[in-house]
């Protein structure tokens, strides 16, 4: 099949699907120009552009077959981060399913918050490792657990880290994450836990991470609800994020935390 017939059976069923079911439903249908934007758009990040091989074993209790450990240069800086392993077609169900049930006649709304993911997080989900930024032509480090940029000594600096520091590092044990930055923000739109809440009432997210049992009650809420989203139409966290910011994300802005 042609990529010319493909296209012109997605829109036959898109209008079927509109015609049959409506809108919200059609949401679970997968577009091929969608997930080709999200395929461009995760083949810009530094991270996936390295040397990246899959996990041999589980991986701070995540299954070994949705981590992939990379190894990458950004600018003059080596780095190095395990990340999850999501698949295009599922990031774009992820947008799109959110997008007709929260932002219902904002046409743009896929493209806006694809292109958020890439502004908050390059469109990455880190589980444990490094992940380099640059700022004002300075490599800084960004050392991440389960999408969350967590308080260690490098974070912020632009000294170079040693591949075997950043290996460990990237496998810190929870009972180590002495504090999470940002308010504990997770990929990839950088959802704040209450945030995340109202979409998830039943799991008791804590409304603070200011103690150890917080902070590992949400590092472990983050890695369930990732593992379930790979194979679902929604990703919780993306809905949470985009109900809180549904005026910038109406104006085409990538809102900060407490834009609203």
């Amino acid at each position: 099949m042609t990529y010319g017939e493909e296209a012109f059976r997605s829109v036959a069923r898109r209008l079927l699907c509109l015609i049959l079911l409506g809108a919200i439903d059609c949401a679970y249908a997968q577009t091929p120009e969608h997930t080709e934007a999200v395929r461009l758009n995760l083949e810009q990040s530094s991270i996936r552009q390295g040397a990246c091989t899959p996990v041999a074993e589980t991986f701070l209790g995540w299954s070994a077959n949705t981590i992939q450990r990379c190894e990458y240069q950004h600018g003059n800086a080596t780095g190095l981060a395990y990340v999850l392993e999501v698949k295009a077609e599922t990031m774009a169900k992820w947008i799109e399913t959110s997008c007709a049930a929260q932002m219902a006649g904002v046409a743009a709304c896929f493209d806006r918050v694809l292109r958020c993911g890439a502004v908050k997080s390059g469109n990455v989900f880190v589980v444990g490792g490094n992940v380099i930024t640059e700022k004002n032509g300075a490599m800084l480090n960004s050392f991440i657990r389960n999408g969350v940029e967590i308080n260690v000594t490098p974070n912020g600096k632009s000294e170079p880290v040693t591949l075997e520091d950043q290996e460990k590092l990237a496998k810190i044990p929870e009972a180590d994450t002495t504090a999470m930055l940002g308010g504990g923000g997770v990929a990839f739109w950088h959802t704040l836990p209450y945030q995340f809440a109202v979409k998830a009432i039943d799991l008791g997210v804590p409304a603070e991470l200011n103690t150890l049992d917080r902070r590992q009650k949400w590092l472990e809420i983050i890695r369930l609800e990732m593992l379930a989203a790979l194979g679902k139409a929604e990703n919780r966290f993306l809905s949470g994020w985009i109900n809180a910011h549904p005026i910038m994300l109406r104006a085409g802005e990538c809102p900060d935390d407490r834009d609203p």
